[in-house]
């Protein structure tokens, strides 16, 4: 799971839209939960691979014979279903939850890439642009239970942005000015997060 790197910065929430949408988020993880575990069930597999970003069924692993809708196993031993199958349209079918990075930057308009402009040692202009926090998971949710407490992790787009103009880049809005700051959220050092979950830990074990 994703923290809190050089470029990345870890909220607590404590309330408002960000408190009912990790709510929401970690409720449609379960229902896709449920359904993958029902697939796997009828399959008879005890081991699926999942998609990262949804979560639905894409892989299964047969501990005995494979269904004759899927194909043979790879090197890692997953089996994906027949193009046209039965059992390839079902899985197509799955309504998976939504991609909680895309989900966190869209609905607080987060960044996820900065544009800029410099000059080269030989005084030639150039212009650029990247991508910025942890790739594929550039925002996400931390839970230890369904009742909390959570938190978030973005882009630390300020600092990527001070680190920018430290290089004598023009940073491109709308990365140059944004400011982290989200109602309902308090931002904490990784360690602070790290010490919450050990608290967690014991009060489960007491």
């Amino acid at each position: 799971m994703n923290q809190e790197t050089p470029d990345n910065a870890i909220f607590i929430i404590e309330s408002g839209a960000a408190l009912q949408l990790v709510r929401d988020y970690i409720a449609d993880r379960g229902r896709v939960a449920t359904v993958v575990a029902g697939l796997a069930k009828e399959l008879g597999i005890s081991r699926a691979t999942t998609d990262h970003r949804t979560g639905v069924l894409q892989g299964v692993v047969f501990d005995g014979e494979i269904h004759p809708d899927f194909r043979k196993p790879d090197r890692r031993g997953v089996s994906y279903a027949r193009k046209g199958s039965p059992w390839a349209k079902r899985l197509k079918e799955q309504v998976g939850h939504a991609d909680q990075s895309q989900l966190i930057a869209q609905t607080f308009g987060i960044p996820l890439s900065i544009g800029y402009t410099g000059r080269g040692a030989g005084g030639e202009e150039y212009e650029g642009w990247r991508c910025i926090g942890s790739p594929l998971s550039e925002c996400g949710f931390l839970w230890m239970s369904h009742d909390g407490p959570f938190a978030m992790w973005t882009p630390d787009v300020p600092a990527i942005v001070a680190a920018a103009r430290a290089d004598n880049e023009t940073v491109a809005e709308p990365a140059a000015s944004f400011k982290l700051e989200f109602p309902g959220c308090r931002r904490i050092r990784k360690e602070e997060w790290e010490i919450m979950v050990l608290q967690h830990k014991l009060q489960k074990a007491a």
